[in-house]
């Protein structure tokens, strides 16, 4: 067996189709429901941070989906709690990566949260998404608020 290596191309990100959560510290967060071809496919969230400042900013933060919290809230306006394999992904012990995060001004980089995988979706309805991170400098920026 061999290993295949290709380059994709980088990834667009649709600014216009975004809505953005208060600004802080020079960046704005939003957050929109992945599209999947799959209708089948869980629900999976696309989180956006954007630079909307005016200089370079360069970033360490912890990796994986540890930079994000999520609240979802179900049809019954109640938290939604985490799966079993969302426990186990957030272990404490598992947030050991740090990443770096360069962004020149009105640069953006995407993360795709399965939250179908983390979260219990199971009753019908529709479910409150809102995500939030803290910056290295502690301020917390909040998306804006979706429904899944």
């Amino acid at each position: 067996m061999g290993l295949i290596v290709r380059d994709d191309p980088p990834k667009l990100v649709d600014l216009t189709v975004r809505e953005w959560g208060p600004a802080a510290d020079g960046f704005a967060l939003s957050i929109r429901q992945a599209r999947n071809a799959d209708p089948e496919a869980q629900a999976a969230i696309s989180a956006v941070l954007r630079n909307i400042g005016e200089a370079p900013a360069q970033m360490t933060v912890p990796g994986g989906l540890f930079f994000f919290r999520l609240d979802i809230t179900g049809p019954d306006g109640t938290a939604v709690p985490m799966s079993p394999f969302g426990h186990e992904l957030f272990k404490p012990a598992r947030n050991t990566e740090r990443v770096e995060i360069n962004l020149a001004p009105g640069e953006v980089t995407e993360t795709e949260i399965p939250v179908g995988s983390i979260f219990h979706l199971r009753k019908k309805g529709r479910y409150r998404a809102r995500a939030c991170c803290e910056l290295p400098t502690g301020a917390v920026l909040h998306s804006n608020e979706i429904v899944i």
